[in-house]
């Protein structure tokens, strides 16, 4: 699966009319030709006035036509019109699910996201996701239970991996980390993973009210 990962930033004050209008007109124009979003959210701590969101595809020639079908369409014309002028910046990279993870998934839309954006040093990546395969995400998953995607860099920016996990709540998030922090296991994990990395960065976020979670909206 190719993954289609957007992150736009508003400029200040066009976050709620943004929302808003794309709930009512944007967001179900895009699902009739793309399928159901595999997240789309909000930033609540860290970068403000942020969307990400995520599009599954089978491949570069399914998103082609999904997306060429999509631009023809009135309705998202409309609205992709009115949105004109709201952003300060939009990114968007495409990446593939890292296979073969221990991670588990729930089938409920989470309270809260935690979203995590880790750049690799040149040459790393293949090391990290074998180490990640072979020993760390079995401990991770010990701790964190939800794993709403975990993504590695197919075309745009390299040596980056992106995983958000979902928990009710910031308390639940709080309690979780700090749990993962004290386990041996992942603080000897530690020592093989933070000399790969060259940036990381993290922020929590929450559904956007028009998303929620179905069988269909996963990244696997």
């Amino acid at each position: 699966m190719i993954v289609d990962v957007r992150r736009y930033t508003l400029k200040p004050g066009n976050l709620a009319p943004y929302l808003s209008a794309y709930g009512e007109q944007g967001y179900a124009a895009q699902t009739r030709h793309l399928g159901d979003a595999l997240g789309w959210f909000v930033a609540d701590v860290g970068p403000q006035n942020h969307v990400i969101h995520l599009w599954g595809y089978e491949g570069l020639g399914q998103m082609e036509e999904q997306r060429a079908a999509m631009a023809g369409d009135p309705d998202w014309i409309a609205a992709r019109d009115w949105f004109r002028g709201l952003f300060a910046h939009q990114e968007t990279q495409l990446m593939t699910a890292v296979q073969g993870l221990a991670y588990t998934r729930s089938d409920q839309t989470p309270g809260l996201l935690d979203v995590r954006c880790y750049t690799l040093h040149h040459g790393r990546l293949p090391a990290f996701v074998r180490f990640l395969r072979e020993e760390a995400s079995a401990i991770q998953a010990r701790h964190w239970p939800d794993n709403l995607a975990y993504l590695q860099s197919y075309s745009g920016t390299q040596n980056r991996v992106i995983h958000i996990w979902g928990h009710a709540d910031h308390a639940e998030r709080l309690a979780r980390r700090q749990a993962l922090l004290s386990d041996p296991d992942w603080q000897t994990c530690l020592k093989t993973i933070l000399p790969m990395m060259a940036h990381m960065e993290t922020f929590t976020a929450t559904p956007a009210p028009f998303w929620g979670r179905t069988a269909k909206a996963e990244a696997s």
